[in-house]
């Protein structure tokens, strides 16, 4: 039986989009289901937005230190600047993930992937079914 892709992977976190990319660079058919964002959890909502608050928490400290060494700063914290900030990093990682997907010739579909059998997967609510 043919099938539709050679490999596909459910969920474009990290782990997800290697295995696609290594695949699809080996000459494989590979498609990539996500059903939010590529990146996963790492990029999305934890290691990343962990690292810019840690950053961010980091400076009223620096601030008190600097005004030993004859530093005069008046700072304030912009929550929503913050907010923005880090909304823009993830989506700019995110779109780098996806880019090197398309790069490599994995075929992105936007979707909640669910096993119907060993060989068919179901992309819930597309009414679309793809076989590997």
């Amino acid at each position: 039986m043919a099938y539709d892709y050679d490999l596909f992977v459910i969920g474009a976190g990290s782990g997800g989009v290697r295995a696609a990319r290594l695949t699809a660079l080996d000459g494989k058919r590979v498609a990539i289901a996500e059903e939010f964002r590529v990146g996963g959890t790492c990029v999305i909502r934890g290691c990343v937005p962990k690292k810019f608050m840690v950053m961010a928490s980091d400076f009223a400290h620096q601030f008190e230190t600097a005004e030993g060494y004859g530093w005069r700063v008046e700072a304030s914290f912009d929550w929503p600047k913050f907010i923005q900030a880090k909304d823009v990093e993830i989506a700019r990682l995110s779109g780098i993930y996806a880019a090197n997907l398309g790069k490599a010739g994995v075929d992105l579909v936007h979707g909640r992937a669910v096993l119907k059998d060993a060989h068919t997967v179901e992309i819930v609510g597309k009414g679309r079914t793809i076989t590997a």
